[in-house]
């Protein structure tokens, strides 16, 4: 089980730290802040994809999640049903944390507010 987490773990560090030097070396790339800026604006959409496609991976996947805690012989049932219990909780909550902060919908709020005539 050990050796399982450490090579997860391994690969998620590796594919984390090939993201960050690619992103460092394209920022190197760009000579300017404006053009920097018009990359993150264009990748904007892709990221947002991601993160509900992450949140819709773990919906998926959550009913094998407690195998990876509990173990092969996980049979407490009641664990089982609690974890159960949480899985739409959970995915409800990273989805409002998704579309308030990572969609900015307190800014778009505010800026729609500040817009009406006083």
């Amino acid at each position: 089980m050990r050796r399982r987490w450490f090579l997860t773990l391994s690969v998620v560090t590796v594919i984390g730290v090939s993201a960050i030097g690619l992103a460092l070396w394209q920022a190197v790339e760009l000579s300017s802040l404006s053009s920097v800026a018009e990359r993150v604006e264009t990748v904007k959409p892709h990221l947002s994809a991601f993160r509900l496609a992450v949140i819709g991976l773990l919906a998926l996947t959550w009913p094998r999640l407690p195998a990876l805690w509990t173990g092969a012989c996980g049979d407490d049932r009641q664990a089982y049903e609690r974890w159960m219990a949480l899985r739409w909780r959970v995915v409800v909550c990273l989805f409002v944390i998704e579309s308030v902060l990572g969609q900015s919908l307190v800014g778009r709020f505010l800026s729609a507010i500040s817009s009406f005539p006083a």
